[in-house]
């Protein structure tokens, strides 16, 4: 399949709230979009230019953090879409996990989240649920009920380049129509970005988290719907016996009031003195009666005038969300399931002039039906009402209206190239089909039909390299079949895709996935993620990766590969519609970390770098000059003797090859002090509690220390001098009590005493 991947380069606009439902989004401009906006003016943040970071979208996104919130966003990533928030800087707002249809359920859902959670400046990551590399990080510029706009970067685009930072939009109108594609304008810049999503979700689903800065409030509060106090107050029913009252954000507001009375009575009843949020449901009204409403904010420090008054008769709630759409048996209808209801009645007309006649009537805990009694290509219309009875009295929800055609979706159809001699065929639909019907076409003469199945993935086979063809697709149920759709494509090599470039210690290594039926592959290089690819080699069929020997350190480099095929006097090429990852070619600085060996020794350890021929160690005392140890082919627990007990020391390495020489990671400290001793054991004997420990041949003596709670309170019961014992037995332990020990390894040097950590703790009951 085409992966349709682009950009656009959106005007900001300021976004308002309009409906109470959307609160999260709180705000008809708030101080974090403009701070954004402000940032985007600053080096590395440009939209359209090269972004402060390169290759990490993630690193990117935490460089704008730092920008906005004065602090780096740096969770730990994890399953591709979730954090775990341990530094406290940050949380997470919301979750979200989808499937891969891209029903209308499936999108609204998506939408939903993002408008009801989702504020400028969070920072989102979102992945597939199947492949946990395959995963973005972007971070809101605005949002609001009609359109959502993002900053990222690395994220390659036909406009942009994956090292070029930029705001995408995506209108949700135009993603409920077309999720799984991108819309563009009449110039073929990008209009709506909808496929951002789609390329994560096709195969499996995605995941999705929104996460926030902890003290965001605190630097851009957001300026409410309206200053004006009194709040504007809307009312719904909830249930046959609560009205649930909403209303928009009052600036600086704590907390809010709301009342209620019998629309015949003469004063208020407090439902809540302390709500906190934009929405309360008062319960436990009488069914039929009509109430007024009232809603006050407290803000400033006193409480400001209520609301106009809004008034509504407590009745069964209107089924305002039901799905009418044809099914393999007839019209299917659905709404949501209710528990506290007598019953759904259902009416049904089939024309204009026609009035509604009672079409079934279910009890209290259905939530669908279907209607068999309709025909192809006709309108019925629906009301869905629901009742409770209550004495001799029934009481039924406001009429709903639904108006649906029995009418079969005409498929999307996209293809994925399999081999030099196959397609697969995804024909997208609504899912109410009992199967596919399709034929193809040659030259515009029919070569296969009459051809059905029940899949909507189908596979066509001993195609022609080099030849177009057209596939027409439609929907089939009981009741009749819909139009067909149809699809032209040209048989070639399958399309290549998950190229990766890694760093080598003789170039760069550039791995792709295999083909089976072809002649061999061309790859090509450039500098830049969309334009000057230039080839570079020609490997054969059996080849598994290029090894790129002419690099030059410091540079930055894509590939693309493509897979090719002759028949004839023609060869035939793959599509390459995404180049590697971007891989400049320089060494970075290694994670490093040192352990304590002896008293008078450490052992550092850096993180192994991809092409890295040897490394360079130094270190010195504080204050003294930098001692190099060349030449090492790894950084794995060496150690380094001869040192000065108690002194603090610096650490540092860098790597490199015969290309270049990278950079030094900050220096690390770490104090020459005897190493933490191993966890000691305890077994209870008839006297006391004889704790056990491992001597070392460089210890003075060791110290044990005891404590009834094991995590605070050890005091120092033995001091034991000498290398040679390695037990000790406390007689003052009493019976019943459980005990926690710790061990102190020390070393005297030049008569002064140099103490290790305290061990890990053991516990024993004596």
């Amino acid at each position: 399949m085409k992966k349709v991947i682009s950009a656009f380069l959106a005007v900001m606009m300021l976004f308002s709230v309009y409906t109470a439902d959307t609160v999260a989004l709180g705000a008809t401009l708030t101080y974090a979009e403009k701070k954004i906006e402000e940032i985007q003016k600053t080096s590395g943040f440009v939209p359209g230019k090269t972004s402060k970071v390169v290759g990490n979208c993630y690193a990117f996104v935490s460089a704008v953090c730092e920008e906005l919130f004065g602090t780096v966003y740096q969770e730990e990533l994890y399953n591709g879409y979730r954090c775990r928030h341990r530094t406290g800087k940050f949380y997470e707002v919301a979750l979200l996990e989808t499937t891969k249809d891209t029903n209308t359920t499936n999108i609204n859902n998506i939408i939903n989240f993002f408008i009801k959670n989702a504020m400028p400046g969070d920072v989102v990551h979102y992945g597939s649920l199947s492949n946990s590399s395959s995963t973005h990080t972007f971070m809101i510029q605005s949002i609001d009920s009609t359109k959502m706009r993002i900053f990222h970067s690395n994220y390659a685009t036909r406009q942009y380049g994956s090292e070029t930072c930029h705001i995408d939009t995506i209108y949700w109108d135009s993603f409920r129509k077309n999720p799984t594609s991108s819309v563009y304008n009449s110039n073929g810049t990008l209009y709506s970005h909808n496929s951002l999503f789609y390329n994560k979700m096709r195969y499996s689903g995605m995941g999705v988290t929104i996460n926030r800065y902890t003290k965001y409030t605190s630097l851009y509060y957001p300026t409410g719907v309206s200053s004006s106090i009194p709040p504007t107050v809307s009312a719904t029913r909830s249930s046959p016996y609560s009205i649930k009252l909403a209303w928009n954000y009052v600036t600086g507001a704590s907390k809010y009031e709301v009342q209620y009375k019998l629309s015949s009575a003469s004063s208020y009843s407090t439902a809540s003195s302390a709500c906190t949020t934009t929405s309360f449901d008062v319960k436990k009204l009488k069914i039929g009666s009509t109430y007024n409403f009232r809603v006050r904010a407290y803000a400033g420090g006193k409480w400001h005038g209520y609301s106009s008054v809004v008034s509504m008769q407590v009745l069964p709630p209107t089924v305002g969300s039901a799905t009418v759409k044809p099914a393999d048996k007839g019209m299917y209808l659905s709404w949501p399931k209710k528990t506290d209801i007598t019953g759904v009645k259902i009416y049904k007309k089939t024309s204009s002039q026609s009035s509604y006649s009672l079409l079934k009537t279910l009890g209290g805990t259905a939530y669908d039906y279907t209607d068999t009694a309709v025909k192809y290509g006709e309108t019925y219309n629906y009301k869905i009402i629901r009742y409770v009875t209550s004495g001799s009295n029934t009481y039924n929800s406001p009429d709903a209206v639904y108006t649906k055609k029995y009418e079969l979706k005409t498929p999307t159809i996209v293809y994925n190239r399999r081999s030099t001699t196959s397609v697969e065929i995804i024909c997208e639909t609504d899912g109410c089909q009992t199967d596919i019907v399709y034929y193809l076409q040659h030259n515009g003469q029919t070569i296969a039909k009459n051809l059905s199945t029940k899949k909507t993935t189908f596979v066509i086979d001993k195609l022609t390299l080099g030849n177009e063809y057209t596939v027409y697709c439609a929907e089939r149920t009981s009741i009749g079949q819909g139009s067909y759709g149809k699809l032209t494509f040209k048989v070639l090599p399958k399309d290549m895709e998950n190229i990766r470039a890694n760093m080598d210690v003789n170039g760069v290594k550039v791995t792709f996935e295999t083909q089976g039926d072809i002649d061999g592959y061309k790859v090509y290089r450039s500098n830049y993620s969309n334009k000057n690819f230039t080839q570079v080699a020609t490997l054969g069929k059996t080849a598994t990766y290029y090894l790129d020997k002419k690099v030059k350190y410091n540079s930055t480099y894509y590939y693309q590969v493509k897979s090719y095929k002759t028949a004839g006097s023609t060869t035939y090429y793959s599509y390459c519609f995404n180049p590697s990852n971007a891989l400049k070619y320089h060494f970075y600085a290694p994670k490093v970390t040192v352990k304590r060996a002896t008293p008078s020794s450490v052992k550092v350890t850096a993180g192994a770098l991809k092409g890295a021929e040897k490394y360079t160690l130094q270190y010195k005392v504080k204050g003294g000059k930098w001692i190099t140890v060349n030449n090492l082919k790894t950084v794995n627990d060496y150690q380094i003797k001869k040192l000065k007990v108690g002194k603090k020391y610096y650490f540092r390495v860098r790597a490199q090859n015969r290309f270049g020489i990278g950079d030094y990671n900050k220096e690390v400290a770490k104090k020459v002090l005897p190493p933490k001793p191993e966890k000691p054991t305890a077994k209870a004997l008839k006297k006391g509690i004889q704790i056990a420990y491992k001597p070392q041949t460089y210890a003075t003596g060791y110290m044990i220390y005891r404590s009834t709670k094991s995590g605070s309170g050890y005091k120092l019961i033995k001091t034991i001098k000498g290398n040679t014992t390695s037990t000790f037995n406390d007689k003052k332990a009493v019976k019943g009590k459980t005990y926690y020990y710790k061990i102190v390894c020390y070393k005297t040097y030049k008569s002064k005493q140099y103490q290790s950590p305290k061990s890990a703790y053991v516990a024993q009951k004596y």
